[in-house]
């Protein structure tokens, strides 16, 4: 206990110092570049490390010891031959960098400056001036190196911000050094950790800075055990520093206040260095902050997108492209997708380069279901560790190494199975897992979407069906509006031959309709007829005569020219029919309705003007031509008006509607002579 509270903080500084500077020097060993800023900074990195280690071993200040002299001029000079090469070209040779003149007239300064030191010549204060004006020259260097790296800034900030910091608190200590004629020794300790605390700023950069090619490789591992070792010195620290000052305001229980501290304070560090729990979160901090990823997200991502754009939601093989997706995004070579239908049960949606799953498979996919269906739990079956995994029989014959879940809107709507031969096979560390879990995500909106879109395809053929069934009804009022009238004609006309002859033909005029209508609904799709030429005059009259013949009011027709239309006559007819038939059932049987037919440039217009209830501006808006929206109760469809609204529109013309409530109504049917 005594050698922790004693132990001079110098000492422990300057062991850090030596240990990061050590551990920098055979990181930037280890790397194959040939250069010279490498070769500067290798052994930049070599001296500092004896420098560190001499103060660790020795109670000398600067420039008391002609070794300290050397070391503390040697640092200097090579830090200032290497930012100078970091200036040059990368390429230049050693003996190209030797032959310019102002690096010839520094090397020369600096060995007579390091004789006169070395012999005493010269008193600590000319000395500690003379570290001052070295002091500048390494900033104006650095402030170079920063100005003229440009665009690459970002690989130089590091080295030097970490450089900068280090020459500024020399030139702090330096300067006091130099006032007072000794070092002060409170910033003196604080050298070492200065030194040690800058050196991971320059693995980065050294990594970072691709002109140099020192391609700097840190195993993950070394960097946790690392940290551990270097937290644990801290820790060590302040519980010396806390025991000291335990003791000196303590009285006379300070030994057993400062032995109880120090002892539980050894107890927690021990504790969290053996946590595995601490470790495993220690691993991951450093990997998401310190470390490239194992994947490039955004090639991945562009990878994935491309893929599920080419899924058809039309086509039955539409899983089987969200696997090769899934697959191709992770490089695997093997899968499957597996849907949970009703309780444990479920389907098999697609299969890449695999079997079908066998009963061992089957077993597995069920009790997943049964543990994690309210969860999002990634399971690697590599891992022996996992509860899950442990409970498995029989793991051999189980094609897959990664269960990823499918959920949609909440609930574990199926899994993915993926596997890969045991080289290419990935560990689900955090990384893998986050990313899986984006996939699925992703995934998991399509197959909503894909969900979605058969559920609104279905809507549509039965929206389809059900309005072309609502035109069909309305086609069956006309021929039921035929045989009223038909029927009631016959008690007068029963034995008129004329009659009967043209009842015979009214009929096939029906039996013709009714055909075409059954054939509309066997083949759920409106049936197409072919124009025919006819008079506009004759259809209007035959449509007033007969089809709204059996209704109050009657309406009346008058045309002042007659006009030939090429379109289908039997729908015309009908949508003629429909409005009348509106205005009729809009107006009193006291009322009136008139129909008129006009031409005007080249174009047909069919007026109905009514007496009825009228409408207002907001029902013409919002609910006059919306179908299946009638104002009749049971007895209409509501696609009269929007039937006549298409009809128009589709043959180039127009339907307008004026409206008054409570006075009336006219329609205005537009259609072009063509």
């Amino acid at each position: 206990m005594d050698f922790v509270t004693q132990l001079a903080l110098d000492r422990i500084g300057f062991a850090l110092a030596a240990i990061a500077t050590l551990f920098f020097f055979l990181l930037t060993l280890a790397t194959k570049s040939k250069n010279l800023p490498r070769s500067l900074l290798l052994t930049w990195a070599f001296i500092s490390t004896l420098w560190a280690s001499f103060y660790l071993l020795t109670d000398t200040a600067p420039y008391e010891h002609y070794l300290s002299v050397i070391l503390e001029l040697s640092r200097n000079f090579i830090l200032v031959l290497f930012l100078l090469a970091s200036l040059a070209q990368t390429e230049l040779q050693f003996k190209h960098f030797w032959q310019k003149r102002h690096v010839q007239v520094f090397s020369l300064t600096m060995i007579a400056w390091a004789i006169l030191c070395s012999w005493q010549l010269v008193s600590a204060y000319i000395i500690f001036t003379g570290s001052l004006v070295l002091c500048v020259i390494q900033l104006a260097l650095l402030e170079t190196i920063y100005r003229r790296a440009n665009s690459n800034k970002w690989q130089y900030k590091p080295l030097v911000l970490g450089f900068t910091i280090c020459v500024l608190f020399d030139f702090i200590l330096f300067a006091e050094s130099a006032l007072f004629a000794q070092v002060n020794h409170q910033l003196w300790s604080a050298r070492g950790f200065v030194y040690a605390a800058m050196v991971p700023l320059l693995i980065i950069s050294v990594r970072r800075i691709q002109a140099w090619g020192i391609n700097v490789y840190i195993s993950r591992d070394i960097v946790l055990q690392s940290s551990l070792v270097f937290a644990a010195g801290i820790y060590l620290i302040l519980i010396a520093v806390a025991g000291f000052y335990i003791r000196y305001i303590g009285g006379q229980w300070s030994h057993l206040i400062q032995a109880t501290f120090l002892v539980l304070g050894f107890a927690m560090l021990a504790v969290l260095l053996l946590s595995g729990a601490v470790r495993r979160q220690l691993k991951v901090y450093i990997e998401k902050h310190f470390f490239a990823n194992k994947f490039d997200y955004r090639q991945k991502w562009l990878m994935l997108t491309r893929h599920l754009r080419l899924i058809d939601l039309s086509q039955p093989e539409q899983y089987h492209t969200i696997l090769q997706a899934w697959l191709e995004t992770i490089g695997y070579s093997r899968g499957c997708i597996i849907r949970y239908t009703q309780g444990t049960n479920f389907i098999t949606l697609a299969c890449h380069d695999r079997p079908a799953l066998n009963p061992t498979e089957v077993q597995l996919v069920t009790a997943y279901n049964a543990q994690f269906s309210d969860k999002y739990w990634l399971v690697d079956l590599n891992d022996k560790t996992d509860s899950f995994v442990a409970n498995i029989s029989n793991i051999k014959k189980i094609d897959a190494q990664i269960m990823v879940p499918i959920h949609s809107e909440g609930e574990l709507w199926g899994l993915c199975l993926l596997n890969a031969p045991d080289i290419d096979q990935l560990s689900l560390n955090w990384e893998l897992r986050d990313f899986l879990m984006l996939v699925s995500e992703q995934v998991g909106s399509y197959l909503l979407l894909m969900q979605a879109s058969e559920t609104l395809s279905e809507n549509a053929q039965f929206a389809a069906f059900s309005r072309m069934s609502a035109f069909v009804v309305h086609d069956l009022k006309n021929v039921k509006a035929q045989l009223d009238l038909m029927l009631k004609n016959s008690i007068k006309h029963r034995d008129n031959p004329e009659f009967i002859d043209d009842s015979f033909d009214t009929l096939a005029a029906m039996q013709l309709r009714l055909g075409n209508m059954l054939q509309q609904l066997s083949s759920k799709r409106p049936q197409a007829t072919e124009g025919t030429t006819f008079s506009v005059k004759d259809v209007i009259n035959q449509v007033v005569k007969e089809r709204c013949a059996t209704k109050l009011p009657l309406p009346s027709f008058t045309a002042t020219v007659d006009a030939k239309l090429s379109l289908d006559k039997e729908r015309f007819a009908s949508v003629i029919y429909h409005l009348i038939d509106n205005a009729q059932h809009a107006t009193d049987e006291q009322g009136d309705i008139k129909v008129s037919l006009a031409v005007e440039q080249n174009k047909a217009i069919i007026s109905i003007t009514d007496t009825g209830s009228g409408m207002s501006d907001e029902f013409i808006r919002l609910r006059l031509f919306k179908p299946f929206d009638s104002t009749k109760g049971n007895s209409g469809m509501g696609v009269g008006a929007y039937d006549a609204q298409q009809f128009a529109a589709q043959h180039q013309g127009e339907l307008q509607v004026s409206s008054t409530v409570a006075i009336g109504t006219t329609f205005t049917l537009i259609l072009p002579l063509h």
